[in-house]
């Protein structure tokens, strides 16, 4: 006789294990390991938020080349082998010259990695015209043999070295600093980053934090002289005085 029970069980086995081997092969579907893998921008300001535009002027800054860093996401798999991010300019939106403005360096997928940090590196004493306006590139990831692009894929960066001429509303009249000129600046920037890390760094750091690099965030009423007039006259005027004692001082301390 059949036990028309056990039947339908074993019907009604056969049909949940066909349906869960069919959802299965729908909904975990392998990586394609033959496809061209992607890479994307992912850059991110000081509030965390991805941008595709960078700005940055040299202002009292004694370097040459700035570098801005640029990280690159992958979508896809590591290899064993970096693997290069083909960057290039879009010539309508670009007013910069590779080599004269700007190089790019280090634009790789790093092997066994999924990230990589694009530098572009902007140069600032081959075009004088950037002391007069600002210039612009704006990048894009294009496709070679190893990877193409994906999602955020151009990024438009500007700068300029246009020299503030004016004394800024931090360099006060009475503070034992030389004369404005912005060379004078350079000079009290190149002793302030020498030695303010040295003589306190939590002191230093909360000085960068409020006031940016270079002061750019300085107002003209709560400025750092303000508030850190003996650390900066200890640590950063005197140095400067002692080894510059052919400079024009607004107010001569007799140090």
């Amino acid at each position: 006789m059949i036990n028309l029970k056990k039947t339908i069980n074993i019907a009604l086995g056969a049909v949940i294990l066909m349906a869960a081997g069919s959802c299965t092969e729908e909904d975990y579907m392998l990586y394609d390991t033959t496809q061209k893998d992607s890479v994307f921008f992912a850059y991110r300001n000081d509030r965390n938020e991805l941008v595709d535009k960078i700005e940055y002027a040299f202002n009292f800054d004694i370097a040459t080349t700035h570098t801005i860093e640029i990280p690159v996401t992958l979508m896809g798999m590591p290899k064993d082998h970096d693997r290069t991010i083909e960057i290039v300019a879009v010539a309508d939106s670009t007013t910069m010259k590779e080599g004269i403005n700007y190089t790019i360096t280090n634009n790789i997928i790093p092997a066994n990695e999924v990230k990589g940090k694009v530098h572009i590196n902007l140069i600032r004493d081959l075009d004088p015209e950037i002391q007069e306006m600002t210039k612009r590139v704006m990048l894009t990831i294009g496709e070679n043999d190893d990877l193409k692009s994906v999602g955020e894929n151009s990024i438009t960066i500007t700068y300029s070295d246009i020299r503030p001429e004016t004394r800024p509303g931090w360099w006060l009249t009475w503070s034992p600093i030389p004369v404005y000129s912005f060379e004078n600046a350079q000079l009290f920037f190149q002793y302030f980053y020498e030695y303010a890390p040295k003589a306190d760094i939590n002191l230093y750091n909360e000085m960068i934090e409020r006031y940016g690099d270079y002061f750019v965030n300085a107002g003209n009423v709560g400025g750092p002289f303000a508030f850190y007039d003996s650390f900066l006259r200890n640590y950063v005027c005197i140095p400067l005085y002692r080894d510059h004692p052919e400079l024009e001082w607004q107010n001569n301390p007799g140090w």
